[in-house]
């Protein structure tokens, strides 16, 4: 046992690069225990006690030199010694190797970032993390060449994002009373780049130009008590100097991965575009004026970095009678593909390719036509697809009687459809191609809080995840649970931390406030709708780490159960944050014609009506006291219409170190391809748990490539780990919609998620999917059939050659440093030889070659983090 009397007497610490730093033991004893975990002995109690050995050799340098401060590499050097002398060879060989293989990563890093040297900030990302940063994210010279650090980028976010804060200073802020708007003033933000400062950091240009555009909105509404040239005033004064406690706080949410902020943040934030939200939804009216003004309208989105989707069915039927040409209509199919072929030739910011969502309704005389129209994934290859149900479909299919399809130029039934037949070519659709997914109009409406003031949703973004009216957009982040995964006292398991993850809840929610106001929205119309509900859609990443970590299985009641406390947990203190932010800064505009007022929540789980995961009433599970909540609501009103929802989180995940959304882990193992051979890439909380448990070998390793990434067949290990150890293919699909609809109980708006099938299931198991996900008050649904696309996208574990056997032997990569569960995975590489084809784009990532998986209703990268709409 450690020594109770133990005293640590040292306060600083020297680094490499010669700063001064506070002392943090807990990191000596997370270091040896991480080495005696890797050779199966995970005894956090004799870590601790050779810890405080070290620190007591240490201390015997004071009495020889009363300001001795210890440097990391004596630190280091006196670990090895003391596991040496305490009999522990094999631990000292883990951290002698660990600390050969921190050096190596060091100089990776460092070549990656393109540097001398890495900083404290680099240290914290992994390798692959950092891959995707310089790939996607930091700024680049015309030459390519990077010219910003991680640290600078998530400072220039984190200034951005706090800049909203200013103007609802009470000096700044005018509430009430009589107003004035102040006269415009000019203002050249290049002249001024690093003049003004809040703190000690500095603005530049497009943080400045950030702040007139914000000042001219807030003075167009007549809310300033100042002109322009007083606040600036100010500033320059560092009046605003207080705020630099919020930039750190939004800074220190990212660098800490605890937190992450959509793709557009953090690319477009301190820097020239200025646009932070990912999703957006346009309207596509019954003319050709409307269909190209649409056009252009969603290429300038794609251009900031923005996503698109629309509901086509206002067109009318391709044949329909033209009055003003005399001719017929071409139909919505014909012009979703003049969008598909727009959205090619336009790339989103230069990150990413333009993504769609096209949805008609089911009761449009096209939408055979529609469900067909992406058969073999052979066009429409920009667009996801949706058929919006309604209600009385339901009705119909069950008494078998013909559904009317109706023209929407007259609102006359043209013709009918045998609703049996037409449920089953949606559901062989789906099953040939993975298109079209099915959203339920009820289910999207039934807890609608504008629906009073702005009629029915009909549409969403391109994964189906943010319910949104026509020139509305979101703004998304994602909270990492993986991150608030702790060891309790003893060390023999994990716990989730609770209190931090509600404190960052709270802030995560004032972030992505802040980005709804400081966000350059790409039309005017797009920013008065947006203000209008002020959405915001915060989320979660890295769920299938955090059950892996707590030994709980994704497809159990224990799961479920822990998925719907997290869910309702954010829900919750999101809204406590958006209610204090109301009180601060005001209702968001609609409030007074919502359902808020009325006492009602934007999520079944606030309804008696509310669904349990099994299918029953379940209103007696609240955590939370609800109904004192809405009076709050009622009394001081709400800031965000919405705040929670379930996004994909393809790069961010990545750079968090997390496993993406809501999803289970598609496999345990990922194959890369490159010009020499394959290489594979291993889960990092499988790894750490087969090694604590002493089976973390090679030979173990080549079961689970052989059978496509999982554990279930040929493993030899014990059945509570292949309980815990499930992957995306060994959970029945059933229990997929299980975990959607628990989830979708506390979410206001809806869920990215991707319902894996197995190869055989039949176009009858997918009917049987649709059906239960209604029952069960899921809002959406995307189902995947492995192999069901055209050139796989997604082949997990190891290709297999008739002519060569391939080989492989482990190969340790990055590790982030510091006690915080991140780990970069094992890399396994195969023999010369094994390469593949790397021009299909359907089936490998065109930025690193890795096989894509489908998830998160998107097609993407497990390695870099490459997607179509991530």
């Amino acid at each position: 046992m450690p020594n109770k009397k133990f005293y640590n007497p040292f306060r600083k610490v020297k680094k490499r690069d010669g700063r001064i730093v506070s002392f943090d033991f807990s990191k000596i004893t997370i270091a040896i225990f991480k080495a005696a975990e890797q050779v199966g002995k995970p005894d956090y109690h004799l870590a601790k006690s050779l810890a405080e050995e070290v620190i007591r050799r240490l201390a015997k340098k004071i009495k020889i030199q009363r300001s001795y401060i210890p440097t990391i590499e004596e630190i280091q050097d006196t670990v090895e010694q003391v596991l040496i002398d305490k009999g522990q060879a094999k631990i000292a060989k883990s951290y002698i190797l660990y600390r050969q293989k921190r050096a190596e990563i060091r100089k990776e890093k460092a070549q990656i970032l393109n540097r001398e040297s890495i900083d404290e900030v680099d240290k914290k990302f992994d390798l692959n993390a950092l891959r995707v940063l310089t790939s996607r994210y930091l700024r680049k010279d015309i030459y390519g060449k990077v010219i910003e650090s991680p640290k600078e980028l998530f400072t220039r976010v984190a200034v951005h994002t706090t800049l909203p804060s200013l103007f609802y200073n009470e000096a700044v802020l005018k509430k009430r009373g009589r107003t004035v708007e102040h006269r415009f003033e000019e203002f050249s933000p290049e002249k001024f780049e690093g003049k003004f400062k809040i703190g000690d950091y500095a603005l530049n240009r497009f943080h400045l130009d950030g702040l007139k555009r914000l000042y001219d909105r807030f003075n167009r509404e007549q809310k300033l008590k100042l002109s322009w040239s007083k606040f600036l005033e100010k500033l320059k004064k560092r009046y605003f100097d207080k705020y630099a406690e919020e930039v750190k706080s939004f800074y220190d949410l990212m660098v800490s991965r605890k937190f992450m902020p959509n793709t557009p943040a953090l690319a477009n934030f301190g820097s020239v575009f200025g646009m932070g939200s990912a999703c957006f939804v346009l309207d596509v009216g019954d003319s050709i004026e409307s269909i190209m003004d649409t056009l252009k309208s969603a290429s300038i989105i794609f251009k900031a970095g923005g996503g698109v989707g629309y509901n086509f069915s206002k067109l009318r039927p391709e044949g329909d009678f033209v009055r003003s040409t005399g001719g017929l209509a071409s139909g919505p199919i014909s012009f979703m593909s003049l969008y598909d072929r727009m959205t090619e030739v336009i790339k989103q910011g230069g990150i990413r390719r333009g993504a769609n969502m096209g949805i008609l309704n089911i009761n449009h005389p096209d939408i055979e036509e529609f469900v067909r129209c992406k058969s073999g994934n052979q066009s429409m290859r920009n667009f996801n697809l949706s058929v919006l149900v309604f209600p009385e479909f339901w009705e119909h299919l069950k008494e078998n009687k013909p559904y009317p399809l109706v023209n929407p130029r007259n609102g006359q039934v043209v013709k009918y459809a045998d609703p049996k037949k037409l449920l089953n070519l949606i559901c062989y659709q789906a099953w040939e191609s993975a298109e079209p997914g099915v959203i339920f109009y009820d289910r999207i409406n039934e807890f609608n809080p504008l629906m009073k003031v702005l009629g029915p949703i009909m549409a969403t973004n391109p994964c189906g995840e943010v319910l949104l009216y026509p020139f509305e957009s979101c703004n998304l982040g994602s909270i990492n649970l993986w991150a608030f995964i702790k060891p309790n006292h003893s060390r023999e398991k994990m716990i989730f931390d609770w209190p931090d993850f509600i404190k960052t809840v709270e802030t995560a929610t004032r972030f992505m406030d802040n980005v709804g106001d400081i966000n350059k929205y790409p039309l005017p119309q797009i920013e008065e709708a947006t203000l209008k509900s002020r959405k915001i859609g915060l989320g979660v990443m890295g769920l299938a780490d955090a059950l892996f970590e707590l030994m709980i299985p994704y497809n159990s009641e224990e799961g479920l159960k822990f998925m719907e406390r997290v869910i309702e947990t954010l829900n919750y203190y999101s809204k406590v944050a958006s209610i204090k932010l109301s009180r601060e800064r005001g209702r968001f505009l609609l409030f007074d014609k919502s359902f808020y007022p009325e006492g009602k929540l934007p999520f079944s789980g606030f309804s008696s009506r509310g669904r349990s995961a099994s299918g029953g009433k379940d209103k007696n599970s609240w955590r939370f006291d609800w109904r004192a909540l809405i009076r709050k609501i009622k009394k001081q009103g709400l800031r965000n219409a919405f705040t929670t929802v379930i996004a994909p989180t393809g790069s961010i995940s990545m750079i968090a170190g997390c496993s993406s959304g809501i999803e289970p882990s598609y496999s345990l193992v990922f194959e890369k391809n490159v010009a020499v051979g394959s290489f594979y890439y291993v889960n990092p909380v499988f790894e750490r748990l087969l090694s604590r448990f002493g089976f973390f070998n090679d030979n173990l390793l080549k079961k689970v490539i052989n059978n496509n990434g999982s554990v279930q067949k040929g493993a030899n290990i014990p059945k509570k780990l292949k309980k815990v150890l499930v992957t995306a293919m060994d959970i029945k699909p059933e229990d997929h919609i299980r975990a959607l609809a628990a989830i979708q109980k506390w979410v206001d708006s809806s869920i990215s998620k991707t319902n894996n099938l197995p190869y055989n299931a039949t176009p009858e198991d997918i009917k049987n999917i649709y059906i239960l996900a209604y029952k069960l008050g899921c809002k959406d649904v995307t189902i995947y059939r492995d192999k069901s696309i055209q050139n796989q996208v997604l082949v997990t574990g190891q290709k297999k050659s008739k002519k060569n056997k391939a080989e492989f032997v482990a190969k340790k990569d990055t590790k982030a440093e510091g006690f915080s569960i991140y780990y970069q995975p094992n890399v396994l590489e195969t023999l010369p030889g094994q390469a593949n084809n790397f021009t299909d784009e359907r089936k490998f990532c065109p930025s690193c070659h890795t096989e894509l998986v489908n998830q998160e209703k998107c097609h993407g990268c497990p390695v870099c983090g490459w997607g179509v709409c991530s």
